[in-house]
């Protein structure tokens, strides 16, 4: 079980760092599709709760509690981060003609 715990920390820290990689680079245009921090909120959220059951059911050691622990401040911290971004006003250049 302590196997299962491991791997699911491992998923948790994969997961938040792809949508950290991918919501930072997104371009910026304003759109609701451009930032989808809806779908990333609910995926952050499962990915973050997922190793809960396997930690809680073992006598789990401190570093994956800690492990845990980061990778739901890092998750949390993403999503602010997209969620700020949503609201910055775009910097693409405009064509004047």
């Amino acid at each position: 079980m302590i196997a299962l715990a491991w791997a699911l920390l491992a998923v948790q820290i994969l997961v938040t760092g792809w949508y950290a990689y991918r919501l930072t680079r997104l371009e910026h245009h304003g759109a609701a599709e451009a930032y989808p921090t809806r779908r990333a909120a609910s995926a952050l959220i499962a990915v973050c709760v997922f190793p809960l059951p396997a930690l809680l059911a073992t006598d789990a050691p401190a570093a994956a509690w800690g492990l845990w622990g980061c990778g739901y401040i890092a998750a949390a911290l993403v999503y602010a981060f997209a969620d700020t971004l949503r609201d910055v006003p775009s910097a693409a250049p405009t064509a004047t003609t």
